[in-house]
């Protein structure tokens, strides 16, 4: 499994085509407002999945979520952990930090099925780019 993986997100071009030639300085913060509000989706998924099997970790008991749900929070390491980055100008990245179990998570395991949570995101992501380009294009 790699440790790093990279999904992209399909932007709604055209909105955000509007705004880069009219106000550049505008483009850079429309994507990072579109960033925060895929972190925001990513963290707001943990623990909306039904209940899947129980067990126990050292003194906490957890419950997993079920295949194909984002997974259940145990004790909020990775929650905590995801961010966005500004790698350049107009380029964000949305990241689970140095969370080594997260792509398992995303991806599966031989032993365990994937328990997705950034491309839900990233596929959620390319609609409500409309909406937040056409916040920036209402103040242009």
């Amino acid at each position: 499994m790699p440790a790093r993986s990279t999904i992209s997100v399909r932007i709604d071009r055209a909105r955000f085509d509007r705004i880069l030639h009219g106000h550049p300085k505008a483009a850079d913060d429309a994507l990072g407002a579109l960033a925060l509000e895929g972190q925001r989706i990513v963290v707001t998924s943990f623990n909306t999945s039904p209940p899947g099997r129980s067990y126990r970790r050292g003194s906490i008991v957890h419950v997993a979520s079920q295949p194909g749900y984002p997974p259940n929070v145990d004790i909020g390491g990775l929650r905590a952990a995801i961010g966005v980055r500004r790698p350049g100008q107009l380029r964000r990245s949305i990241h689970t930090g140095n969370v080594e179990y997260a792509p398992y998570l995303e991806f599966g395991t031989t032993r365990m099925a994937a328990r997705p949570f950034m491309r839900p995101m990233a596929a959620k992501l390319g609609d409500v780019s409309v909406r937040v380009f056409d916040r920036f294009l209402e103040k242009l």
